[in-house]
């Protein structure tokens, strides 16, 4: 987990431009949030007649050819290229642009079907689940200390400022725990993983300093299991999935039967494209808001700094992504997972792109997956 945050901050050089204007700033600062309001390989051809406007793809993706949506097919084709050299690592890359799936490629023996271990993406899922709960009134703010939410974990902690870890502090990984990541065999095979994250040293005062922490999300979903009467994933496929489409194929819990709120979940790369495109829309689907949308600006406003132009938010990585070619930049947020698991979204491009990838595996020039966006996806927009 802690070479994936090492990699994020070195690729952020890559994708800032050094010295130059950004072409959107952030979404502005945002107030606490209280209760309230195919085939293997192939690549998706352009329709007979493609739609104007795309159909919300609840059931499937609409089709169409990259140049119908401003988008170079030989530049991209660079990417497939680039794939095949260095990375064999690789499962897939989807580009979604104006609501249209434009460009699908899978490697590996992968295919349209293959669900992928998206590791620790699962915990920008469990962000969105958080601003539901919140709606639903079954957490009131950010703010509430999860002391006073879960007693029973903190009866006997050695240290009584563990008793200050505040929802938000989940959120943005500044809880100040010494993170489960430094061993996180002993995380996995713990009977109780939130049980095993409190218990972990403080390091830090609890919101002082950013350190990412798989174990901290895990009190958001015993959270939301104990405030709703449902298990994460049965809350996430009532209030989230099954409105959108998407279809669980797996998520990990412990033995205590508390699903994995920082990892664990398995999805397809097209499910994982539908989440992007309800970020996207703000949390909006077809009419029907099903994330807050102050929830979905909050959690993709930069909280605190990680190093080198890159922000973390609640649960979601804040950047701007930047043309290799000519320099230009747009804001981006990602949902980024153990091996290369990406879905990146460009507000301003109306574009998702998602990658997954092995996550034993590594390229060839030990370049990770998300340095194609950058490198290969943005030179390719073309209007």
């Amino acid at each position: 987990m802690k070479k994936c945050l090492a990699f994020l901050v070195a690729l952020t050089v890559g994708l800032l431009p050094c010295g130059c204007s950004r072409q959107q700033s952030p979404p502005p600062a945002v107030s606490k949030i209280a209760a309230s309001s195919s085939t293997a390989g192939s690549t998706v051809s352009a329709a007979q007649s493609t739609p104007v406007k795309a159909v919300w793809p609840t059931q499937d993706w609409s089709e169409s050819s990259p140049e119908q949506q401003g988008l170079d097919a030989a530049k991209l084709e660079k990417a497939d290229r680039r794939i095949h050299d260095n990375y064999p690592n690789f499962y897939s890359l989807l580009i979604v642009r104006h609501g249209f799936l434009v460009y699908e490629k899978y490697y590996g023996g992968m295919t349209r079907d293959s669900a992928n271990p998206v590791y620790s993406v699962t915990k920008s899922v469990t962000s969105a689940l958080t601003g539901i709960a919140i709606q639903k009134k079954l957490i009131q703010s950010v703010d509430l200390r999860i002391g006073d939410l879960l007693p029973e974990y903190f009866t006997k902690v050695d240290n009584q400022q563990k008793k200050d870890i505040t929802v938000e502090n989940a959120l943005t990984m500044t809880g100040g725990l010494q993170s489960i990541d430094d061993n996180f065999g002993a995380f996995y095979q713990s009977s109780d993983w939130a049980l095993h994250t409190i218990s972990q040293p403080l390091s830090a005062k609890p919101g002082a300093k950013f350190e990412y922490n798989t174990g901290l999300p895990q009190f958001l979903s015993v959270i939301i299991s104990k405030t709703s009467g449902m298990n994460l994933r049965k809350f996430a496929e009532e209030n989230l999935f099954s409105k959108i489409g998407v279809t669980v194929r797996d998520w990990t819990h412990d033995s205590k039967g508390y699903y994995g709120g920082g990892f664990g979940l398995s999805l397809t790369p097209r499910d994982m494209a539908k989440f992007g495109y309800l970020y996207l829309h703000n949390g909006n689907w077809n009419g029907d808001q099903i994330i807050p949308r102050d929830w979905v600006q909050a959690s993709i406003h930069g909280h605190v700094s990680v190093g080198k132009g890159l922000d973390y938010g609640y649960l979601f990585w804040v950047q701007q992504a930047r043309n290799s070619e000519n320099g230009k930049s747009w804001f981006a947020y990602h949902a980024a997972g153990s091996g290369g698991q990406i879905i990146i979204m460009i507000p301003d491009l109306d574009m998702v792109a998602v990658i997954t990838a092995n996550v034993t595996g590594k390229s060839k020039d030990g370049e990770d997956t998300l340095s194609l966006i950058p490198e290969y996806v943005l030179p390719a927009v073309v209007q």
